[in-house]
C-alpha cells in the first residue's frame, strides 16, 4: 500500500517528488534522510544564539487576569539563529516571570515556511514544568500575535509592545510542533527518528516547506559541540533564557542565562551578543515648527495657548558585546537614527500690575515656535526605536 506523500530529496540542487511507502519501506526512507543529513551537516560553530537586550516599559495587564496574576509583555527582545535564519523571541510575563516566548521569523519566508512559533510553559499538578511548542499555520504574524493576545487575555495597552502590529482577526489555533515540523506533517514521524534533524529540516525550509528550524532552541544540535558533550534539551535552553529575561538588566541577563545553561548541560560557550551600553542619544535636529489649529483661550490662567508640531531627527549610539564560541569577548559601537513627529505648545500670559488683563487683544497672533523649541533627545520609544543600526568601521572585531 502506497500513499503519495511529498518527500523532498535533492539531486544536484534540483528538487524531485517521491512517494513514501507506509509499510516496511519506512526505515529505508529514514536511513536515506540520515544519509542526506550527514552530507549537509553544518559544524556547531555555524550555530548562533544572538541575544539583544533592550528595555521598554511593560504595559499593564487586563483586569481579567486578576485571578491568575498580572500578564505583561517583556521589554527584552532575543534574536536567535544564523544569517538568513534569524528569529526574534518576544517573552510574555505572568507576575514578572516568563510564561511563554513568541518566536517571529525575521527573514522573509520562502514558500510555505512557518513564521510564528509559540513556546509556552506548562505547569503540572505536581509542580513540575515543561514547555509546549506550537506553530501557526497562517504566515501573517500579526494574526498570530492576536491569537496569543486572546489566549492570554492581554490588555489592549500591550499592543504597542509587540514588534509587529496586532491584527483585528486572530489566526487559527496553533498546531503542536516538534523538531521543526508540524505534528500533522507527513514527514514528522520520519524526521522524529533522526538524531540530528537540523540538516533535513533546513533543506525543507529552503524548498519552501511548512517548516522552521530555530536553533539552538531545538537543543539537539548542542550534542555535537564537543566530544562527550551533554546535549542541552529544548526545555533547558528555554528555561535558561527565561531566567536571563527575568534578571532584567542586559549584562545580568546574559550571565544568569549562561550560568544556568552550564549548570544543566555541557561546559561550553554559546555565541551570545547583547547591548552592553546605551542606546544613548548623541544629538537631535529639529525641523521648522508649524502651527497646528487656532489659538486656544485659557481664561482661568489669563493665557492663550498655541500648538505646534515638527519632525525631530535624532542620532543614537550603543555598544555591543559578543562572547564567541571559545568564550572570548569583543565589543564594538553601532549608530542608529530616529525620526518622529512631536507636538509642543506656547503659553502667552496677559497679566498686568492689577492682575489679569482679560480678554486678550483681538489682534493676538501666535509666536513662531513653542516655549521649548529645542526639546532634546528624550528616550527612544518602542514605536520609535533607533532603526538601521550600523556598526562603526571597522565593525565587529569577532
Amino acid at each position: 500500500m502506497f500513499a503519495e506523500h511529498p518527500l523532498l530529496s535533492m539531486s544536484l540542487g534540483a528538487p524531485r517528488w517521491e512517494s513514501i511507502e507506509q509499510g516496511d519501506g519506512t526505515m529505508a526512507i529514514v536511513e536515506e534522510l540520515k544519509r542526506i543529513g550527514e552530507a549537509r551537516a553544518t559544524p556547531f560553530a555555524a550555530l548562533a544564539l544572538v541575544v539583544t537586550l533592550g528595555w521598554i516599559s511593560p504595559a499593564t495587564a487586563d483586569a481579567a487576569n486578576a485571578a491568575t496574576g498580572e500578564r505583561t509583555i517583556s521589554g527584552v527582545r532575543i534574536s536567535l539563529g544564523e544569517e538568513g535564519r534569524r528569529w526574534t523571541l518576544v517573552p510574555t510575563l505572568l507576575d514578572g516571570k516568563v510564561e511563554s516566548f513568541v518566536a517571529l521569523r525575521e527573514d522573509a519566508p520562502y514558500g510555505e515556511n512557518l513564521t510564528a512559533v509559540w513556546y509556552r510553559k506548562i505547569a503540572a499538578a505536581d509542580g513540575t514544568e515543561s514547555w509546549q511548542t506550537k506553530a501557526f499555520d497562517d504566515q501573517d504574524q500579526s494574526k498570530a500575535i492576536r491569537a496569543v493576545k486572546q489566549a492570554l487575555a492581554l490588555a489592549d495597552s500591550t499592543d504597542e509592545s509587540w514588534p509587529v502590529a496586532v491584527a483585528a482577526v486572530a489566526a487559527a489555533e496553533p498546531e503542536p510542533m516538534a523538531k521543526g515540523l508540524l505534528e500533522s506533517d507527513a514527514l514528522a514521524p520520519l524526521v522524529a527518528e533522526l538524531e540530528d534533524p537540523q540538516p533535513i529540516v533546513e533543506m525543507l525550509e529552503d524548498a519552501g516547506w511548512q517548516a522552521a528550524w530555530i536553533g539552538p532552541l531545538e537543543g539537539v544540535a548542542l550534542a555535537t559541540a564537543e566530544p562527550d558533550a551533554v546535549a542541552c534539551s529544548q526545555a533547558a535552553v528555554l528555561t535558561a533564557v527565561a531566567s536571563g529575561v527575568e534578571a532584567g538588566a542586559s549584562g545580568d541577563a546574559e550571565a544568569v542565562a549562561f550560568a544556568e545553561l552550564q549548570a544543566g548541560c555541557s561546559d561550553i560557550c554559546l555565541p551570545w551578543t547583547w547591548t552592553s551600553a546605551g542606546p544613548t542619544c548623541t544629538g537631535c535636529v529639529v525641523a521648522a515648527w508649524r502651527q497646528v489649529g487656532v489659538p486656544e483661550p485659557d481664561a482661568p490662567h489669563c493665557a492663550m495657548l498655541c500648538w505646534f508640531e515638527t519632525t525631530l531627527n535624532c542620532t543614537w549610539i550603543r555598544t555591543m558585546t559578543r562572547r564567541t564560541l571559545d568564550c572570548t569577548r569583543c565589543s564594538w559601537t553601532e549608530t542608529g537614527t530616529t525620526s518622529e513627529t512631536i507636538t509642543a505648545k506656547s503659553t502667552t500670559y496677559f497679566v498686568g500690575p492689577s492682575g489679569c488683563n482679560w480678554p486678550p487683544p483681538a489682534t493676538f497672533t501666535c509666536p513662531t515656535s513653542p516655549d521649548n523649541p529645542n526639546p532634546g533627545c528624550g528616550s527612544p520609544r518602542q514605536t520609535q526605536s533607533p532603526g538601521g543600526w550600523t556598526p562603526v568601521p571597522p565593525g565587529p572585531p569577532c
